[in-house]
């Protein structure tokens, strides 16, 4: 059986396996404490790499399963549990930037780590997972060994999702800057996401990119023109994004975040200085909101252009919230922003990165898409994030990076 997910229209649609997770883990236990560290990690594929290729990173929070792979940008998204002594996932892998997907089934096999593994022993290395891999025409075998533990930093490492996940010319079946996008954004690799802030005719805080509205995100013939020309309810009455999600509200959009997502960073794109006061106050509250909810999250007032700044500037509300600021460093220690957020076309900039750290501050780059770029930045090892459409890339290549059996 296969379900048939919405698209942009111009795009083949992708067909994901329907899986029935509670029949098919019946009799399993959840994997949770130690066992979400032994089995996380860099894997190398040892057989079957046509589709993942040589170097995967897996990593289980004691729910999901997830493989990120630089090849064919590749995710896979499972669950799994403890079966006697071994331990089964089960799941469905797909592209992020084409129409391919299938179905993928492993297990830890007792005599190759699964037994340790169950009973949460170890560190995991040497672990092997093994099953198949389906494709159009078939099943094939696949094998992965774990050779290290994830890679972390001791800043850690922000990977930042653009428009919340990414933009409506790949085939996720969500668009841009919906929630249902955000929703998805730490599957496919992201600990962060961007977005974009717009306002209403009665200046409510909604997030939306594009200063009009057009077939290639809100595909109606009962809107055209900009966006602040329409008040909210005109928008919830006629404007669908271009996968049926309603565009959302600031205010809905971070509650989700918080409530149901395990992001720990959220970039505010503002795009309109009349609302900025709006959105300071919306930052507040939610960030207010997420310390009753136990949840360690940032939320940043992001200063991207001089029109955004001159707003910020004049505001009395300045000061009162975190700060992210993409201009020059000068501004940047003006405004007292926590993070400092450079174009990647001024290249790496490893010395006043370095300086800006020294003074407490993070600094991510914008936005690389490119393998090489994005490697090139990687090796650079001074960026504490970076900004990208392609959360899966770059997660399987920050966490595979110098990877050595």
């Amino acid at each position: 059986m296969w379900l048939t997910l919405s698209c942009v229209s111009q795009l083949d649609p992708v067909q994901l396996p329907v899986i029935d997770y509670q029949a098919e883990l019946a009799g399993t236990t959840p994997l949770d404490g130690t066992r979400r560290v032994i089995v996380s990690g860099t894997y190398m594929v040892e057989e079957g790499n046509g589709r993942l290729g040589d170097t995967v990173a897996v990593h289980f929070d004691g729910l999901r399963f997830t493989i990120y792979a630089a090849r064919n940008v590749t995710f896979v998204s499972a669950a799994g549990g403890a079966k006697a002594d071994s331990a089964i996932f089960i799941g469905t892998w797909r592209a992020v930037t084409g129409p391919e997907a299938g179905r993928l089934d492993l297990s830890a096999p007792a005599d190759q780590g699964g037994k340790e593994l169950v009973e949460g022993k170890g560190t995991g290395k040497g672990l092997v997972l093994q099953g198949t891999l389906q494709l159009q025409n078939g099943r094939y075998y696949i094998r992965m060994r774990k050779v290290s533990a994830s890679r972390t930093r001791l800043r850690g490492f922000q990977i930042i999702a653009h428009r919340g996940g990414g933009r409506n010319s790949e085939r996720l079946g969500r668009s841009e800057n919906s929630i249902s996008m955000m929703l998805l954004s730490s599957t496919l690799g992201a600990t962060g996401i961007e977005i974009d802030v717009r306002m209403t005719k009665e200046r409510i805080p909604i997030v939306f990119h594009d200063p009009t509205f057009t077939a290639r995100t809100v595909p109606s013939p009962y809107v055209i023109g900009s966006v602040e020309n329409y008040t909210l309810l005109q928008m919830r009455t006629v404007a669908r994004l271009v996968n049926g999600e309603q565009i959302p509200t600031l205010r809905e959009t971070l509650k989700a975040v918080i409530d149901s997502t395990l992001l720990s960073f959220v970039w505010l794109d503002n795009k309109q200085p009349l609302v900025v006061d709006s959105v300071i106050r919306i930052q507040q509250e939610m960030l207010d909101y997420a310390k009753t909810r136990n949840r360690d999250i940032r939320i940043l007032f992001g200063i991207p252009e001089d029109d955004i700044l001159n707003a910020y500037e004049a505001s009395p509300l300045k000061g009162t919230t975190p700060v992210l600021c993409e201009l020059d460093v000068d501004v940047v220690r003006r405004v007292n922003a926590e993070v400092w957020a450079p174009r990647f076309t001024a290249g790496t900039q490893d010395a006043l990165v370095k300086e800006m750290q020294k003074e407490g501050r993070e600094v991510y780059v914008w936005t690389l898409d490119d393998e090489n770029f994005i490697l090139q930045y990687l090796e650079a090892d001074v960026f504490d994030g970076i900004l990208t459409n392609y959360p899966t890339l770059l997660a399987a290549l920050f966490y595979t990076r110098q990877a050595k059996p």
